[in-house]
């Protein structure tokens, strides 16, 4: 008989440290069901893609239906992951991106305008699946291709249009506020695991820092809808 369990929403609470592990593993079990929902769902977007197709119908719909399971698939098996490799989930914060995971060997050559110039320059996350990639640091290099055209409201002047575009990736970069030698191991290890989409230190946090890894949801990035995990954090008693 074919197992047809369907991964039901549930509400995981931890009111001790003890409670934790528990909470774990439900989580990961959750995560587990929700991927074999998910390719039962891909199996039949893809005999419907198949059978459009044969019969010469527009078949774009199905094709973005099967592109969109398979990426939340990688998602929550990415989610299930970094639950089995020890990882806690935390809330969302605001993050100065350290690095981002990627699998191309350069940027696509976007342009922006100056006013969306910061826009180009932050690297992008491809959202890869988990030991998939490597890591680039969160700004990614780019050119200035600005130029001069004849103003049309002052015949014989010209005026400048600010245009940048994306050239390349450079190597991460940890911030030198970051000097404990165990929490860079916390974090290279991390990123060995290659199963988090952006690393980042939360903002805000000068006496306490704290590292952090995203997950970044794929039906939802234009609001950056994401899952953070704990990595390492450390305190200086002097500021208390």
């Amino acid at each position: 008989m074919t197992d047809m369990t369907i991964a039901a929403h549930q509400t995981l609470v931890a009111l001790t440290p003890q409670d934790m592990p528990g909470a774990q593993a439900e989580l990961a079990t959750w995560c587990q069901e929700k991927v074999l929902e998910l390719s039962r769902d891909l199996k039949d977007a893809r005999q419907n893609l198949r059978q459009a197709k044969a019969m010469k119908w527009k078949h774009l719909g199905w094709a973005n239906v099967v592109r969109k399971t398979m990426q939340r698939m990688v998602y929550y098996t990415k989610i299930r992951a970094a639950v089995r490799a020890g990882y806690l989930i935390v809330p969302n914060f605001d993050v100065e991106v350290l690095a981002v995971r990627v699998n191309r060997d350069r940027p696509p050559e976007t342009t922006a305008t100056y006013q969306l110039s910061d826009k180009i320059a932050e690297a992008k996350a491809q959202l890869l699946p988990p030991g998939v990639g490597r890591y680039v640091d969160g700004d990614q290099f780019t050119r200035d291709d600005s130029y001069t055209v004849g103003d049309p409201k002052r015949p014989g002047e010209t005026k400048e249009m600010r245009l940048f575009t994306a050239t390349g990736y450079d190597v991460p970069d940890f911030p030198v506020m970051a000097v404990k030698p165990v929490v860079m191991e916390a974090t290279a290890h991390a990123m060995s695991l290659r199963i988090f989409d952006r690393l980042g230190i939360v903002t805000g946090r000068k006496q306490d820092p704290l590292v952090v890894g995203e997950l970044l949801d794929p039906s939802d990035r234009y609001h950056q809808k994401r899952v953070t995990f704990f990595i390492a954090w450390w305190l200086d008693t002097r500021s208390l």
